[in-house]
């Protein structure tokens, strides 16, 4: 005959509880408090943003403006600068635009101090030859690209490797 084992209510429920509590364990399947990466929210895509460059070229006898674009919060003037330097693109150019600026110059250095900016160029800036009209076009393609993209510049100064414009080129 077989004997009847009776169970009280409370080991019962304690068994189903010791039961669940184990399935939240380390096996993976349950609910462990993290969140699956593919569920995360996701951040804002950040776009670079597009600045705007006032650049000035040389169209006849006038410094022209003309705008071009650029990328990122890197310092405006010298994005600028290093833009004037690279001279007309080829639809500047369909429009008659020209620079005064002597072929292969490089930008060395730039700073403001007190509301004064200095740019430093390289020797290929010496290469001017075309007179005094060259001249000019040149100080004022540097003076009003450097002016119109910082309000803040009240003079310019022009080097040559470090030396003054006006000292070491010859019209």
């Amino acid at each position: 005959m077989l004997k009847r084992i009776v169970i009280p209510a409370a080991a019962v429920i304690l068994i189903l509880a010791a039961t669940a509590l184990a399935g939240c364990g380390g096996s993976g399947t349950g609910n462990t408090g993290t969140v699956p990466v593919n569920s995360m929210p996701k951040r804002p895509e950040t776009t670079p943003t597009v600045i705007d460059l006032r650049i000035f070229m040389v169209k006849g006898d006038t410094v022209t403006e003309v705008l071009r674009t650029a990328q990122g919060n890197a310092d405006l003037v010298q994005q600028a600068l290093t833009n004037l330097l690279a001279g007309p693109n080829q639809a500047e150019k369909d429009q008659g635009l020209t620079t005064a600026m002597p072929e292969g110059t490089r930008l060395l250095s730039y700073q403001v101090k007190a509301g004064r900016a200095t740019a430093d160029f390289s020797a290929e800036m010496l290469n001017v030859g075309g007179g005094s009209a060259r001249v000019q076009a040149i100080l004022g393609q540097v003076d009003n690209t450097i002016t119109a993209n910082d309000p803040a510049v009240k003079g310019v100064a022009v080097t040559v490797e470090g030396r003054p414009f006006e000292e070491v080129v010859q019209p």
